[in-house]
């Protein structure tokens, strides 16, 4: 009995196992700058092959410091950029992160000129080499906690904490102080509160490192000025925040983020009434006796207790499955996995992202199936990774991408898919070589459309997807779309939201306003993203970019939505089509697609109302509202672009 109390004892004690480290090693861009006015480069280019070999460059110089800028190439296509990682962010995490981001750029943006911001870092590059001297911050992106501290009093009095804190944090990243160098630009500190449930208030502020102190204060108290109106008025005050610029950046919370250290800034902290000397007395001695035996029996808790959580969980998911799911789900062992993919070749590798890699297997019954290995710093955690096998083992729809089963072996997660030969509708609508005549787009449209109908409406549960993306739909031999990757997704009650916190989870471009802007999804968060697909699947044109009209930039959606307002929905249409599609449908399809895309969530069609609209030709359609703007807040100047 008393060694089970001892272990009792140290699971309470022992620090989470996910860090601030590897809780955030994603390629999930918060916000992407591409300007394409400014032109354009193919993968297979000189200017791609400087970008490449920049991004290494850069990748290894910011491993010391966290930052790192400079050139590769020669003109017209030399690459000048700029990197930079969150100061709690260093290391082989900055450079695993950059390499990453640098992947994920390489696939997604296309324009010569892009600023990206992630959580942990950011990275710029440019073809023009005055850009890197500007004294601006733009571009600028900010978001809020949906979250608020109310009141007349509470709200400013919040505000004022804050705006105090991010002021000091600012004067100690700038002059250095007793304890950190003038070369960090970087600081973390908390301050007391206490009211409405927000007892402290966490900050970050951080400056690259090429800024003099003088330019990186400047820089800060800019941000922090906008701070006010960004994120309270007179009643209400938000509990968490950031700014982000190209040259500075901060952020606040009411719960802790950034990995605290000796130079974390402590201010207005509640303070315990009891002695120093009664703190030693009542904790000191059983506590160092208690930490003498945890020191000396440490690897065998460690082991123990890691040993029986994963036991339970598996024991718990296995049963939580097998009842909801039918009786083609296996639980694989590892060995068979190994031996089906040749123990995870190169060969058979079909691609990566944030979350590991994909590779293709032959059962020794010779089905192929599609195996999704998860890294061991990987995006979708353990918790993720249980979500999306309970969600889809369950769900059973020919749109929906058929999980057969899944393998858990010590840190080992692995899904096991069927195997789709015709790649993702990324490849379908962006790739070279593709099938692209109107019926089969028609045929995708409708069959993505019926698999979301069948998650909002009837399955057991409704579920809202969060990630609808082409990346995240595939395609099987006869080119039926089925939707895959559920790591994200969330159950709903229908026709009720949820929230999310500060920052929202899925896809720039693909987001609804209101989950981009509050953090709240719905069904018609997923309705919004179908929107934007069929907009893609008919255009060829992706969602993040610029398009001209009438001497001025668009975004896809708005793009649309003045080409069929001017009743010019013919040039919306990809060139590949040329004269074969019916015009009508065709005009009908793009109209449901902005009904889609409409800034209110109410005013959206559910699914079901979609279906309907796709397959009844006779039923009118109502007018889709004019796209506005996401409530996030994105500085730049007007017709330039501050790269």
């Amino acid at each position: 009995m008393p060694t089970y109390l001892l272990l009792l004892f140290f699971l309470a004690l022992w620090p989470p196992e996910a860090s601030v480290h590897a809780a955030s090693a994603t390629v999930s861009p918060l916000y992407t700058l591409c300007n394409q006015t400014t032109g354009t480069y193919a993968t297979n280019s000189t200017y791609g092959s400087n970008l490449r070999a920049l991004g290494a460059t850069l990748t290894a110089g910011a491993g010391t410091s966290g930052f790192a800028k400079g050139s590769s190439g020669e003109a017209p296509d030399k690459v000048y950029g700029e990197v930079l990682c969150r100061g709690d962010y260093t290391g082989a995490n900055c450079t695993d992160g950059l390499r990453a981001a640098f992947q994920d750029v390489a696939d997604r943006v296309s324009c010569r000129r892009a600023v990206v911001y992630y959580d942990q870092y950011m990275l710029r590059f440019t073809d023009d080499e005055r850009s890197l001297s500007s004294l601006s911050n733009e571009p600028e992106w900010s978001a809020s906690n949906m979250n608020s501290v109310r009141g007349a009093e509470a709200a400013p009095r919040l505000m004022e904490t804050v705006v105090k804190l991010m002021n000091d944090l600012a004067d100690l990243g700038t002059s250095g102080g007793p304890r950190l160098t003038s070369r960090s630009r970087y600081a973390t500190g908390e301050a007391g509160f206490g009211e409405q449930g927000v007892s402290t208030v966490y900050g970050l502020v951080q400056c690259r490192l090429d800024l003099a102190g003088p330019q990186c204060r400047s820089c800060l108290e800019g941000i922090i000025k906008q701070m006010p109106k960004l994120f309270g008025d007179a009643s209400s005050s938000r509990v968490g925040g950031r700014i982000i610029g190209i040259r500075c950046n901060l952020r606040y919370e009411k719960e802790l983020f950034f990995e605290e250290t000796n130079d974390t800034l402590k201010i207005d902290m509640p303070k315990n009434g009891v002695s120093p000397v009664l703190k030693i007395v009542i904790f000191g001695v059983p506590l160092l006796v208690l930490l003498i035996l945890g020191l000396l029996l440490r690897p065998y808790i460690v082991k123990k207790v890691r040993e029986l959580l994963l036991e339970r969980d598996l024991v718990i998911l296995e049963e939580e499955i097998v009842s909801e799911s039918d009786s083609r789900f296996s639980l694989f062992r590892y060995s068979k996995i190994r031996s089906a993919t040749d123990n995870f070749s190169k060969e058979n590798k079909l691609g990566e992202g944030g979350f590991g890699h994909v590779y293709k297997g032959r059962l020794p019954d010779d089905q192929d199936i599609a195996v999704k290995r998860l890294s061991p710093n990987s995006v979708q955690g353990f918790r993720e990774f249980m979500n999306e096998i309970k969600l889809i083992a369950s769900l059973q729809h020919k749109n929906l991408v058929k999980l057969l089963g899944c393998c858990i072996k010590g840190k080992e997660r692995i899904l096991v898919y069927e195997f789709l030969p015709n790649g993702s509708l990324e490849e379908f609508i962006f790739g070279s070589g593709a099938k692209r005549s109107w019926p089969v787009r028609r045929h995708i449209i409708e069959g993505i459309a019926e698999g979301l109908l069948y998650m909002h409406d009837y399955a057991h549960e409704c579920i809202v997807h969060r990630d609808l993306k082409p990346s995240n739909i595939l395609l099987d031999h006869e080119m039926n779309p089925k939707i895959s990757d559920f790591g994200i997704a969330r159950i709903c009650l229908s026709n009720m939201t949820e929230s999310n916190t500060t920052t929202a989870m899925g896809t720039f471009g693909y987001i609804a306003p209101e989950y981009c802007s509050q953090s709240v999804y719905s069904t018609r968060s997923d309705v919004f993203s179908f929107g934007i697909l069929v907009l893609e699947i008919i255009s060829g044109k992706r969602a993040v970019g610029s398009y001209q009209l009438s001497g001025r930039s668009y975004e896809l959606r708005k793009y649309a939505w003045q080409l069929w307002r001017e009743q010019r929905c013919d040039e919306l249409v990809d060139d590949s089509l040329g004269e074969e599609y019916p015009e009508m449908d065709t005009m009908r399809c793009i109209q449901v697609a902005l009904l889609c895309v409409q800034d209110v969530a109410e005013d959206r069609p559910t699914m079901r109302d979609v279906t309907t609209m796709l397959s009844n030709g006779n039923k009118r359609l109502l007018l889709p509202a004019q796209p506005g703007f996401c409530s996030i807040h994105i500085n730049t100047t007007d017709n330039e672009i501050g790269l």
